[in-house]
């Protein structure tokens, strides 16, 4: 029960908090508009044809708005902008100006689930500048209006029609309303992260029931890995001081290095074990020293061999250069076992699907396995195939089944491996695609590169940021809970998208949040079913291998609340609560015991991720 205390507090935030909005609303009018007016009803809907779609402009009574753009989604697509709506900015932009786009959004899915899409503010032209990537769920209720507001920095100077926001529909057969459409700019007056902390103020998380179930039991974790891949972008320097300190500091429980085929071989059968090669080596040495599996991948050959221009992508390797190209890999693979100690248990062309920068099909990378795995044998290699590795989730399945499939390559494939850049915008069937793969074909998931962004290198520094670190937080939830992933490899565990200063001193709140998530979610626990009667809280749970171990991650994208977890162990032992949030480091919340029913409730503050220790499992 709450206390009238706190009720009359309560009722007292949120009235404070609807001044504030209606305060906001009315600043907001006279902000400069970014959009034309009217923009959302007098531009077409593109790509209907793609999915089947159709759009209308519909009545609505009783909100703040009397029009809404309905677009239906027929069938399913590969790609989400295949059905999308594109508005240009009517104003100039500068490097960042802080914006905020505000929308209503209601819909279902076919399912009977909350609708999805995308809203984007990007360059109108390759390469597509992205200033803002935000995804957004539709309400539990279908016929129930949910406000979005969206605060964001302006990542590139654009003048009029150089930029675009942009709606996003084809995320499969749904029903999406979309109304009260606009995007205001408070230039340099405000910094996104100000406006970010306003509009959680103005939209708490309220009270929240989640439900566990100890006893449905999913996928059994492999632990939290990383990539080491700055050899690959030509470093010298095996182990960098990011690098360094994440290996003193975090449970590595994998390692994914990259090979610099193009140095290795400079010419047809020379291998040169010195400049990126040896780093790349050296690092490979530096995992098995520490126990640490290595995953090899190829991101760049020699020109000789492949073709095109340095780093180009999208190069496709000749039939007549297989033989070469193995023999090359081969070879890396023999130097690190034999003059390093260290073994390389897996490889992988990286994101072969979409050609970075080696491009394969999957009948091509299908005919390479057939050829490379009995050289490999050979050679007394134990090295498997990354079955995938593709550039995100949602390419996974189409690209993955058919080698699978393929009898003559079975022995030689390893684990299913994707990238989980499109964790939060691909639609959720695509994701439980991937689970399926790991049900019929028996095999592994793993996340060989770990984050929500591939264009985040896009922004100003970004890394040290809350925002980044809550949706980092919410990339690994989604993916772990809808692919049944076991291995995460975050991208990556040196000074490319850092976890820490590159002084290695200083620890960004992305790294508290992922030593919290590897607290958590351990190795040789299990993830196990949670439910959130709120799409602002997501959740996920496990259970330890022992009797009594459970944890729990909350992760809230509103304001302050209340959770009241139940489905826990009746009177279980003390827990350890430790908060991280925006505008603190981390604070460890005083221990507590469940109660007589399997509950406890805790208070979150806003925009955080709580994590929650059952106390056999604080030394695990």
């Amino acid at each position: 029960m709450l206390s009238r205390a706190f009720l009359v507090l309560l009722s007292l935030f949120l009235a404070f908090s609807a001044q504030i909005s209606r305060a906001q609303a009315q600043d907001d009018l006279a902000l400069p508009r970014v959009l034309p007016e009217d923009a959302l009803f007098s531009s077409p809907v593109g790509g209907l044809e793609q999915t089947g779609a159709r759009s209308e402009i519909v009545e609505v009574s009783n909100q703040p708005f009397s029009r809404a753009l309905r677009v239906v989604i027929g069938r399913p697509s590969a790609e989400t902008n295949a059905t999308q709506l594109t508005l240009p900015n009517a104003l100039p932009l500068r490097k960042g100006d802080a914006l905020v786009a505000t929308l209503w959004v209601r819909g279902q899915s076919l399912n009977k689930a909350p609708a999805q899409l995308q809203f984007l503010f990007e360059k109108s032209t390759t390469p597509w500048t992205k200033s803002v990537v935000f995804d957004i769920l539709t309400p539990l209720v279908a016929t129930k209006w949910k406000r979005v507001v969206i605060p964001f920095t302006i990542a590139a100077d654009f003048a009029p029609g150089e930029a675009m926001a942009s709606l996003r529909f084809a995320f499969g057969p749904q029903i999406v309303e979309v109304a009260g459409l606009g995007v205001v700019s408070y230039g340099k007056t405000k910094t996104a992260g100000e406006l970010l902390e306003l509009v959680a103020a103005q939209n708490p998380l309220g009270r929240v029931e989640v439900k566990v179930d100890l006893s449905q039991g999913a996928q059994k974790l492999g632990g939290f890995g990383g990539n080491f891949a700055q050899p690959r972008y030509g470093k010298v320097e095996a182990m960098d001081a990011v690098g360094q300190f994440n290996l003193d500091n975090l449970k590595v429980s994998q390692g994914r290095i990259g090979i610099p085929l193009n140095d290795w071989t400079p010419r047809r059968g020379t291998y040169r074990d010195e400049g990126t090669a040896r780093a790349a080596l050296l690092q490979a040495q530096i995992l098995a020293k520490r126990g640490i599996p290595v995953i090899g991948s190829v991101w760049e050959g020699p020109t000789w061999l492949v073709g095109g221009a340095p780093e180009e992508g999208g190069k496709v390797l000749p039939r007549e250069g297989y033989e070469d190209c193995i023999e090359a890999i081969a070879q890396f693979l023999v130097a690190s076992r034999d003059k390093y100690g260290a073994p390389i248990a897996y490889f992988s062309f990286n994101e072969a699907d979409y050609g970075v920068n080696f491009k394969f099909t999957p009948a091509q990378i299908a005919e390479f396995i057939a050829l490379a795995g009995p050289r490999f044998k050979t050679l007394g290699l134990k090295t498997k195939f990354l079955t995938g590795d593709t550039a995100n989730g949602a390419n996974l399945p189409d690209y993955a089944r058919p080698l699978l499939q393929n009898r003559a390559i079975a022995p030689y494939l390893g684990p299913i491996a994707f990238h989980s850049w499109d964790a939060l915008s691909a639609p959720e069937a695509k994701y439980r695609e991937i689970a399926a793969l790991c049900a019929q074909f028996n095999k592994e998931i793993w996340c060989t590169e770990a984050g929500h962004d591939s264009a985040l290198w896009q922004q100003e520094n970004p890394w040290s940021s809350w925002e980044n670190a809550l949706r980092t937080a919410l990339a690994y939830e989604r993916t772990l809970r809808l692919s049944g992933a076991s291995v995460m490899d975050y991208w990556t565990y040196q000074d490319n998208y850092p976890l820490v200063s590159s002084d290695g001193k200083t620890p960004y709140p992305v790294w508290q949040v992922i030593q919290n998530l590897e607290k958590a979610l351990a190795k040789g626990h299990r993830i196990v079913a949670s439910k959130s009667d709120n799409d602002d809280l997501k959740t996920i749970a496990a259970r330890g291998p022992q009797r009594g171990q459970f944890s729990l991650v909350l992760i809230n994208s509103a304001g302050a609340g209340e959770i009241k977890v139940s489905g826990l162990p009746k009177g279980a032992a003390l827990m350890s609560v430790l908060d991280s949030s925006t505008g603190s480091n981390e604070r460890a919340v005083e221990p507590r015991s469940t109660d007589a029913e399997g509950s406890a409730t805790f208070r979150v503050p806003a925009r955080s991720v709580l994590t929650v220790l059952s106390l056999k499992s604080l030394n695990f």
